[in-house]
């Protein structure tokens, strides 16, 4: 795990134990925070971009026609509504932390919960897409060895890692970060 990750993780699961105290940022803080606050509620860039490229490459692998083509089409099939709820409701969350990082708790963060509690709530089917969607990629991995597409085999293996690393850190992170801002948020 990214040692910062990591230790990110550790103080918001600590700071959910300890008493709430009064994290209203100063008058300069709050006005900084009104400004960005529509951007904080939005996905990350790093993992936007991500979401992207994995569509990009895997537009490429469809473009290449035959049985390579149509395991990209099972796969994309499988990926187009997870990615869709999951940038709804995962991602989104996430660029708060930036913020929280900072110590600041407003109340337009709470904005957040509706996405974090159907993220709880959801998280078991998002986790069986995840199925899905592995039993998909290992298809179109398979396919796409077996035709010496060595671009898509490295895209079927970067999706893998992707799908763990929202597993093991993207849908903890974002479930955190509602706990957190519910804790201490300012109410109004």
């Amino acid at each position: 795990m990214n040692p910062r990750i990591g230790w990110l993780l550790s103080s918001m699961s600590i700071a959910l134990l300890l008493p709430s105290c009064d994290s209203r940022p100063s008058p300069e803080r709050q006005h900084q925070s009104e400004q960005g606050k529509s951007a904080m509620l939005q996905t990350p860039k790093s993992i936007a971009k991500e979401h992207h490229e994995l569509h990009e490459a895997l537009a490429r692998a469809a473009a290449e026609g035959g049985e390579v083509a149509a395991a990209a089409g099972e796969l994309e099939r499988a990926l187009a509504p997870h990615f869709k709820r999951e940038e709804q409701i995962a991602t989104p969350p996430l660029g708060l932390l930036p913020a929280l990082s900072r110590g600041e708790a407003t109340v337009e963060m709470r904005s957040v919960l509706p996405m974090t509690d159907a993220l709880e709530r959801e998280l078991p089917q998002m986790l069986r897409e995840h199925e899905v969607v592995r039993d998909a990629v290992t298809k179109f991995r398979a396919v796409a060895e077996r035709n010496g597409q060595q671009d898509s085999v490295r895209f079927a293996d970067n999706l893998a890692a992707h799908a763990q690393q929202e597993e093991e850190l993207l849908y903890p992170a974002a479930i955190l970060v509602g706990r957190y801002v519910a804790r201490t948020a300012p109410q109004q």
